[in-house]
């Protein structure tokens, strides 16, 4: 009879959790609180990244599988790329957003969502993008190889910060 009690107890405690909150187009629940790095330094984070994994909607052959945050006045100019897509050879001369470099690596637009540096290894090699909305994640590399150790701490930061990881979709090798 204890154990039925325990049991209903137990439901009732679960039934009054709070219910995982995702915008219509997001990928973490932010009724978890966003973390950024304070190991964040904007001078060895500048750059040159090999999208690992991401959290996209867009078709497969389209997927963004570069990323660059060039440093210019005011900030990083960020350029995304993909594969196969006319920005891969356009991105010289586009205008790409701007955006300026608050504390702990949360990087801020003029307009948009901001873009945190959730976590980077020590030696910048490797980092975890993401958005306080879940609009946008992504594991990041300086080259297309990743150790599995770090992969896996970099999804372990991506689940800790509310992101639903069946979503997350391999972009490169």
């Amino acid at each position: 009879m204890k154990h039925w009690v325990a049991a209903i107890g137990f439901l009732a405690l679960a039934a009054c959790a709070p219910k995982p909150a995702f915008v219509p187009d997001g990928f973490r629940d932010t009724n978890i609180p966003i973390t950024s790095s304070t190991r964040f330094d904007p001078k060895r984070f500048a750059g040159d990244w090999r999208v690992i994994e991401s959290f996209e909607r867009t078709p497969r052959e389209v997927a963004i599988s570069r990323v660059s945050f060039r440093p210019e006045a005011g900030g990083y100019r960020y350029i995304p790329q993909a594969a196969i897509s006319p920005l891969a050879a356009d991105a010289e001369g586009a205008a790409w957003p701007l955006y300026s470099i608050g504390q702990f690596g949360r990087l801020l637009p003029e307009e948009g969502d901001p873009i945190w540096v959730i976590w980077v290894d020590e030696d910048h090699r490797t980092a975890v993008l993401g958005t306080p909305s879940g609009r946008f994640g992504m594991i990041i590399n300086r080259t297309s190889k990743l150790r599995a150790d770090r992969l896996a701490a970099a999804r372990e930061i991506l689940a800790f910060n509310g992101y639903d990881l069946a979503q997350l979709r391999k972009v490169s090798p």
